[in-house]
């Protein structure tokens, strides 16, 4: 008996669900996909790597999540921004493109037991129609609560 949808699941389930995103990488219960979304007014090129968890692992929420990263085009901050920096990104020393905050562990807003066209896909959809407000108002629209920062050594 599994407890989480497998590699092969989540694969089947993006392929089926959003043909534009196509496996880049595959080993063992990893992969990494690349695929394009248009939430408003821009088309995006985002990558999403994921480990299914094993079953004896502690399970971190935050370190387990699937890591989104829009590789074209690229993020900006605001002209002029007080802020200066992205809203609900986690930068990872070393790594030019930022990690995109979607789900907050605290809430189990996503659990390794979803699918990730059923969660995360959309979730980044729904990020990506908040950046292009927040470009365009200053304001974001998203909500949520932003931790701080990854954990250490968290995986991918």
């Amino acid at each position: 008996m599994r407890i989480f949808p497998d590699i092969d699941d989540q694969i089947a389930a993006l392929k089926s669900d959003f043909p534009s995103f196509e496996v880049m990488q595959r080993e063992g219960p990893s992969a990494i996909w690349r695929g394009t979304l248009k939430p408003l007014m821009r088309t995006y090129t985002v990558a999403i790597s994921y480990r299914v968890p094993t079953v004896l692992e502690r399970i971190d929420l935050l370190s387990m999540q699937p890591r989104v990263r829009v590789l074209n085009p690229r993020l900006a901050p605001r002209r002029g921004d007080p802020e200066g920096d992205l809203p609900h990104v986690y930068r990872v020393e070393g790594e030019p493109v930022p990690i995109l905050c979607l789900f907050d562990p605290d809430t189990t807003e996503w659990t390794p037991a979803d699918l990730l066209s059923r969660t995360t896909v959309p979730y980044t959809s729904d990020w990506l129609a908040c950046y292009e407000g927040w470009r365009a108002t200053g304001t974001w629209t998203g909500g949520g609560r932003h931790p701080q920062q990854l954990p250490t050594g968290a995986p991918r």
